[in-house]
């Protein structure tokens, strides 16, 4: 900060703010340049118990600013303001405002299309239907989300291609990125992979994990969003088209060891699990898990979006999660968690039948095909997109369904992923900062 400082701030003659934690040290000469102006949660919220906003969690401070200025009574205890955090901060009054002001923030935000403004709007809605499912409030205008996954679609078959080309320094940008970003800022490593997990999803797991801070970022997972190809790319760090078999994940742990191995970790020191329970080594400097959790729920939900929100809060309650963080955590860990898709609701149009030889058949929205197959009849049929081979191998066929359409059974609403929809595509990419013990 002192070299941006000498060299850009001091002589630009702009306006700069500049935000320290409070156990950050800004030196003197630098500081009486800047009117400073403390910020706290008891400035904030003065009408709340500011020990319990440090420590309980806080689903939105946009919301809790909304329910604060229609609190007109001053809350003094820590068990009070807990329960405000988790009860009348919900209430209808504060929801009606709150809907409204993410609905107008998407509706702004649709108007640019780049990559770190559709990060936002994915988070905006994501909040949106977080809110739908946990308190029931429905928001009225029916045309933002078509609106939004029109746009959406757009920007991914226009602008998608050129997503490799960022660099990982602030964060991945896409997905197969992740491993180098990680590498860049730490050295004893520990990637939790939770297959399947949307933004929504992650929300509803970061209510189970009490005293545990984290930063948040979006990244863009790999298209069509199948766990053959999304999850290789982001433990690989390779796109699809540079795999021997993108398709398949009979190399996932092989391409693993060895993306670590060019990291300059020692062969025994990298560990690849499934699940939360395994053995921390004293040795051990790179560690991935695969948790299969929730994307055994997404294919296996029969209640939608609704069951889905109901399935993950008991997984959050399990408190697994949190536990396996804390003994990473307790190892000296760096800890990262982030998930190869999403998933989104979706209602049946059928099967197609007789089109040639399939490759992918666990997605119910991507069919992936040979070029020799009649693939014509089917995007007429069931309204496909052919989707363009950014990143894949060239001698396939990528058939992507609508953002709310499947295989399946005409009618029948069912959860699945493979799609460009923005649930799917744009997922968490989280980073523990700390845990209080």
């Amino acid at each position: 900060f002192r070299y941006i400082y000498e060299t850009v701030i001091k002589k630009s003659g702009q306006r700069y703010l500049v935000v320290l934690k409070e156990d950050i040290y800004l030196p003197y000469d630098i500081r009486e340049k800047f009117h400073c102006k403390e910020i706290n949660y008891h400035k904030l919220f003065p009408r709340l118990n500011s020990y319990a906003l440090e420590n309980f969690y806080i689903f939105d401070l946009d919301l809790l600013y909304i329910a604060h200025k229609n609190l007109y009574r001053t809350i003094s205890s820590e068990a009070e303001t807990g329960k405000f955090l988790s009860e009348e901060m919900f209430s209808q009054k504060n929801l009606s405002e709150y809907v409204e002001y993410l609905a107008f923030e998407i509706k702004r935000r649709l108007k640019h299309s780049n990559y770190l403004n559709w990060f936002r709007v994915a988070l905006l809605h994501s909040k949106l239907e977080y809110i739908k499912y946990r308190c029931g409030f429905k928001y009225k205008d029916r045309d933002l989300v078509p609106q939004m996954q029109s746009q959406f679609r757009k920007f991914i078959l226009g602008k998608y291609s050129s997503l490799s080309g960022y660099s990982a320094h602030k964060g991945p940008v896409l997905l197969n990125r992740g491993l180098d970003y990680i590498f860049m800022n730490s050295k004893k490593v520990a990637l939790i992979v939770m297959d399947g997990m949307s933004i929504i999803d992650w929300f509803i797991l970061a209510e189970g994990l009490e005293g545990i801070s984290h930063k948040y970022r979006s990244t863009y997972g790999i298209i069509p969003t199948i766990t053959p190809i999304s999850r290789q790319s982001l433990l690989s760090g390779k796109l699809p088209v540079e795999m021997d078999r993108p398709f398949s994940m009979i190399y996932e742990e092989r391409m693993f060891m060895k993306r670590c191995m060019d990291a300059g970790y020692r062969e025994d020191a990298i560990k690849y699990y499934r699940g939360y329970d395994f053995e921390i080594g004293y040795e051990d400097k790179c560690i991935c898990t695969i948790i299969n959790d929730i994307d055994d729920l997404v294919h296996s939900q029969r209640q939608g979006n609704v069951g889905m929100y109901h399935d993950v809060k008991l997984l959050a309650n399990s408190a697994k999660l949190q536990t396996l963080i804390k003994r990473l955590y307790e190892n000296d860990f760096d800890i990262y968690i982030t998930s190869d898709h999403g998933h989104v609701e979706t209602e049946g149009i059928g099967s197609p039948r007789g089109a040639g030889v399939e490759v992918e058949s666990k997605s119910k929205r991507a069919l992936i095909l040979k070029r020799f197959a009649d693939y014509e009849g089917i995007i007429d049929e069931f309204d496909m997109i052919e989707y363009p081979t950014y990143f894949l191998p060239k001698d396939y066929i990528y058939l992507l369904c609508e953002y709310d359409r499947s295989f399946g059974v005409k009618g029948d609403i069912s959860l699945s992923h493979g799609g460009i929809s923005i649930e799917e595509v744009i997922v968490p990419f989280i980073e523990i900062e700390g845990i209080d013990v």
